[in-house]
């Protein structure tokens, strides 16, 4: 049931993002509750597969890599509901689906009832801790995540202005001071998730012993870099937003090593 769940899942991630596409190519686009919908179905099923996956596993379903891609997914889900309405970045929903698509693709491929028999046979499990730990830093890496998306929109927004090419993209884009703000709050979010989740590995029983968070302590350092030359000298908004994007490689290459086998 659980791969029917992340079918479905992928499915209304798709949906929204044809929806939107042809609606923007036809010059008809509107700011609609079609855009909020799909994904807040794709989040149901997104949700209802981890459940699914918790029940097999009997703890976080945070085993192997492409569960925790579709948790990052997940993460993205919940901050796209935080940030979107607040900040009427509906649109983000049609710069998001796509990501949260491609982050779960993988596991509609991977043999996910092998995996969990070899679990079962072998008696592995996770600590407590560790699930905290890792879920933790997922829910900062999806703020860093969103934050990326917010940067796209912004450069997306300034290229066509540039151009002088304003077409439906454009008029439903939100303005650029609302997105800078929207960058800088979420890695604020994200910077406040990912201290929490250092803390918490010290709590593991014995220590942070094969389990290297050297890559958290390498991001952290970057986002408190970014966001505090913006906040104390001032980055100019374009450069902010590139940043925003660029920044996000460093979570992606070290998400491998937030899987517990690591």
């Amino acid at each position: 049931m659980e791969r029917l769940f992340l079918a479905i899942s992928c499915a209304f991630f798709l949906a929204g993002i044809l929806y939107a596409l042809l609606a923007l190519t036809s010059g008809r686009y509107r700011q609609s509750s079609w855009n909020l919908l799909a994904i807040a179905g794709g989040f149901i099923f997104q949700t209802a597969f981890l459940y699914a996956r918790g029940q097999v596993h009997g703890r976080c379903p945070i085993s192997n890599l492409p569960e925790i891609l579709i948790f990052l997914g997940w993460a993205m889900a919940i901050i796209y509901f935080l940030f979107g309405p607040a900040y009427r970045l509906s649109l983000l929903g049609l710069f998001t689906s796509p990501l949260v698509f491609l982050l779960q693709l993988p596991g509609l491929f991977t043999p996910f009832d092998r995996e969990a028999a070899l679990a079962r046979a072998s008696g592995s499990t996770i600590e407590p801790w560790t699930e905290l730990h890792v879920s933790v830093a997922l829910l900062a890496y999806g703020a860093f995540a969103m934050a990326c998306v917010a940067g796209v929109m912004f450069l997306v927004q300034e290229r066509q202005i540039q151009r002088q090419k304003l077409d439906a993209l454009f008029y439903n884009l939100p303005p650029i001071n609302i997105l800078t703000k929207t960058i800088l709050r979420l890695l604020g979010l994200g910077l406040g998730l990912l201290v929490l989740a250092i803390v918490s590995a010290y709590k593991i029983p014995g220590g942070t012993e094969g389990h290297s968070i050297a890559p958290l302590y390498l991001i952290l350092a970057a986002y408190s870099l970014l966001l505090g030359t913006s906040i104390i000298r001032g980055i100019a908004p374009r450069r902010l937003a590139a940043l925003a994007i660029l920044a996000f490689a460093f979570p992606i290459i070290s998400l491998w090593m937030l899987s517990p086998s690591h």
